[in-house]
């Protein structure tokens, strides 16, 4: 990761850690997270003063409504429907982001066109997605689309059946997971894959950055090792994404001002 991280960043070398500094250089305003999940990324960004306000907006909608009454003063949770407009004003957000969400979503230029049509002239955009590279076949979010059966075994061990069907058959919001049915794959991008996506929908692209190269070699050791050894692999993992910028893609844009 190239971007010089402060001190005081409560995030570290992940893409949160970049948004956080992208909006503490550009000093706040009113933010827009799409793909909010629980919330607690607006909440921190709120709690640090690092934007003045923030509304997260999640399509699980089980999960908004369990973390939306958690909120501090300044950040508001909202379930959105999937591939619906946004409920905000043209030009109404000073910086938006979307992290980790587009290799979700199948209609990703629907996705960009509102919120390019709710940012302010000028206003930053913050994306991140899974990077291309030479690991990115290891990618565990798509164990299930790759070997079915047996991911169902393996999340039965621990679930019960009828929790697989409302996660992966009979989904609610229209998902298999977290990943959007008519998607169907947990995409990778290159740099200049998103970086044409990001123009076609109107944004400049201003810079890119990244994290890690080995996450997806390490992660598993990480999450099978008990507590004393995590602390281990966590180290392992921080100086990999310190060091490295492929495994995790991180991009800058900007609404142009006209």
């Amino acid at each position: 990761m190239q971007t010089l991280l402060r001190k005081d960043n409560p995030f570290g070398y992940t893409r949160h850690g970049f948004l956080w500094e992208i909006l503490k250089e550009s000093s706040g305003g009113f933010h827009l997270d799409y793909g909010a999940y629980d919330g607690s990324v607006i909440r921190t960004l709120v709690e640090t003063d690092c934007v003045s306000s923030a509304v997260g907006v999640e399509v699980n909608r089980e999960v908004v409504s369990q973390c939306k009454d958690r909120m501090p003063a300044g950040a508001a949770l909202r379930v959105i429907d999937r591939g619906s407009s946004l409920h905000f004003e043209n030009n109404t957000f000073d910086s938006a982001s979307l992290l980790d969400v587009l290799e979700h979503i199948a209609d990703q230029k629907i996705v960009l066109g509102e919120v390019l049509r709710v940012l302010k002239p000028g206003g930053k955009l913050i994306v991140t997605v899974p990077g291309k590279h030479l690991f990115s076949f290891l990618d565990t979010g798509n164990f299930k689309f790759r070997f079915p059966r047996l991911h169902k075994q393996l999340y039965l061990r621990r679930h019960s059946l009828e929790e697989y069907d409302e996660r992966y058959i009979d989904n609610p919001d229209g998902l298999i997971g977290d990943i959007e049915r008519e998607k169907g794959w947990h995409q990778h991008f290159s740099r200049k894959e998103l970086r044409e996506l990001l123009e076609k929908c109107g944004f400049h692209v201003q810079r890119f950055d990244g994290s890690g190269y080995f996450t997806r070699i390490f992660l598993p050791f990480r999450l099978i090792s008990p507590g004393f050894i995590k602390v281990f692999w966590d180290r392992i993992l921080t100086f990999d994404a310190k060091l490295f910028s492929r495994a995790n893609l991180f991009c800058l844009a900007e609404k142009p001002e006209s």
